[in-house]
């Protein structure tokens, strides 16, 4: 007759499913960690970024993208057939991201930066 051990039984599941628990939201914050520090993360929105300044800019502005960035190091800036295309540390893009503006765009590069020019 083992009326003492119902209460360990339940002690020991509830430790159990605790530890479990934490491993499983453990396992969750890293690989969420890892997906928002992944590359392809940055340079889309890099890519979003600069289609909404030549959205918002008028004919003669110009705006500069400094080769090391928060987003990385920006290995290249590409302007064809209405999207723009950001290379970030050696991670081509494939889709780009559009931009509306009627005006013409064009990209320079420079020692240290990437000149967008809108014109």
């Amino acid at each position: 007759m083992r009326r003492f051990g119902k209460k360990g039984d339940i002690l020991s599941k509830a430790v159990i499913q605790i530890i479990l628990v934490g491993l499983l939201f453990a396992v969750f914050f890293l690989a969420l960690e890892g997906r928002l520090e992944a590359r392809g993360i940055k340079q889309q929105v890099l890519e979003k970024e600069l289609a909404l300044l030549i959205d918002a800019s008028e004919s003669g502005f110009s705006f500069e993208i400094v080769k090391k960035s928060l987003n990385g190091l920006v290995d290249g800036v590409e302007v064809r057939d209405g999207r723009i295309y950001v290379k970030v540390d050696g991670l081509p893009s494939s889709k780009g991201y559009p931009y509306f503006s009627s005006n013409e765009v064009f990209v320079e590069e420079d020692l240290d930066k990437f000149v967008v020019r809108v014109k």
